[in-house]
């Protein structure tokens, strides 16, 4: 055989696929761009629930502040946070913005707890305690303030005032109300041991924040967390924070966290999918070039064949994505399946094989039906996703070197 042999049909057959799908890498750069925009949808529905209802909650400690007077420069004197115990009780439901749902909640709340008195007797001094929360138009009623059995004065929004005459080391308080928040609500833990329990009506919640819970139960019903941290637990590493341990940073806080997700972010499932679009493509195109390459009837595929099949691979993204914004991921993900399996089928068996060859249409309904299970396995366990696709792909390269090893490469007929 001549060195300067041209190249076979064969090897040009594989420069056209190669081509075709270097080209249906744009297509796959648009249904990124697509996914994106939907999802950019769904947090304009959110923003907008935001302005009506109320943001996620952070719910910081309380502050109590002495009036002191004995340092000109410094009068005022922060008293340190004792146990702090915080309840919470969560109801849920679901605000409709256009097609998206998003869950919100009222909280019930009740934080009880005590101030260090590290002053010895206070004989009506002026103290002020401060509270907070992310977003104070959740709000739905005022906050009621105790020291003992005694009410607080509210003066200046936030800031509760009383004249306070004790000897008490702990001064203990309880403040009690009801908030409103979207998606996620979190509790700063801030005393000498903080003490919280979340309970709720949802039950795919998701627990975050800096600390998980101590115990924990959900049901499909509800849920019920309880977290107990000591102080210790929760001081910043920065030595600034440490030249003031009584005042709270809110701009960089510690806190535990309960978020309203749903089971399965439609969004974030079709994005990672889309990432194995390339590879779906280089599958299927290769199998269709094996089966040109060995069958015995002559049936060459064109290039423009190819395409098609591609824009029919890569459409099964937009359905999914679509379909997923009205049903579960899952039930989506299956209908998209069927649809795209379904046509490339119909398309392989009346089109490409002119119904001579029913055993490879069936062949390649096989091949595609696993595939996608592959790529649903790949999607729901992150954690052995590369073990499994090593695997796989290893079974897919053996088979095609199993299925070529009759094949003559050099056959320029």
């Amino acid at each position: 055989m001549s060195e300067n042999k041209v190249l076979n049909n064969k090897l040009k057959k594989f420069y056209v696929i190669l081509f075709s799908l270097i080209i249906l890498l744009i297509p796959i750069a648009f249904l990124f761009g697509i996914i994106n925009d939907r999802e950019s949808y769904k947090e304009e529905a959110i923003q907008n629930i935001e302005k009506s209802w109320a943001k996620a909650q952070i719910l910081y400690a309380p502050e109590m502040i002495l009036n002191i007077g004995k340092d000109k420069k410094n009068p005022k004197q922060a008293l340190k946070l004792g146990d702090y115990n915080v309840n919470v009780n969560i109801k849920t439901e679901i605000r409709k913005k256009g097609i998206f749902k998003i869950p919100v909640y009222t909280a019930d709340v009740v934080a009880r707890g005590y101030f260090k008195n590290s002053y010895g007797t206070l004989k009506n001094i002026k103290s002020e305690l401060t509270f907070d929360v992310t977003d104070p138009k959740g709000f739905i009623e005022a906050p009621e303030f105790r020291i003992g059995n005694e009410k607080f004065q509210t003066v200046d929004d936030n800031i509760y005032i009383k004249y306070l005459t004790t000897n008490q080391e702990n001064i203990p308080f309880e403040i009690k109300y009801k908030l409103r928040g979207l998606n996620v609500l979190s509790v700063q833990p801030f005393g000498t041991v903080s003490k919280i329990k979340i309970n709720g009506d949802w039950k795919d919640p998701s627990f975050e924040g800096d600390f998980l819970p101590t115990n924990r139960s959900v049901t499909n019903k509800d849920f019920a967390a309880e977290w107990s941290i000591p102080k210790i637990a929760t001081i910043k590493t920065d030595i600034s924070d440490l030249n003031n341990p009584s005042i709270i940073d809110k701009n960089n806080t510690v806190v535990v966290s309960v978020s309203l997700l749903t089971p399965v972010d439609n969004y974030r499932m079709a994005t990672r999918a889309v990432k194995y679009a390339f590879l779906f493509l280089l599958l299927t195109f290769v199998a269709y070039y094996v089966f040109e390459i060995t069958s015995q009837k002559n049936n060459p595929i064109h290039p423009i064949q190819y395409m098609l099949m591609g824009g029919a691979l890569l459409i099964f993204y937009l359905l999914l994505t679509s379909i997923s914004e009205f049903m579960p991921f899952l039930l989506a993900y299956i209908i998209a399946g069927l649809f795209t399996v379904g046509l490339i089928s119909y398309y392989t068996y009346f089109v490409l094989t002119k119904r001579e060859d029913f055993k490879f249409t069936i062949l390649i309904s096989v091949i595609m039906t696993l595939l996608y299970t592959f790529l649903y396995t790949l999607l729901v366990i992150q954690d052995l996703s590369l073990l499994i696709g090593s695997f796989i792909l290893f079974v897919i390269i053996a088979a095609i070197m199993y299925a070529t090893r009759n094949v003559e490469w050099y056959d320029e007929n």
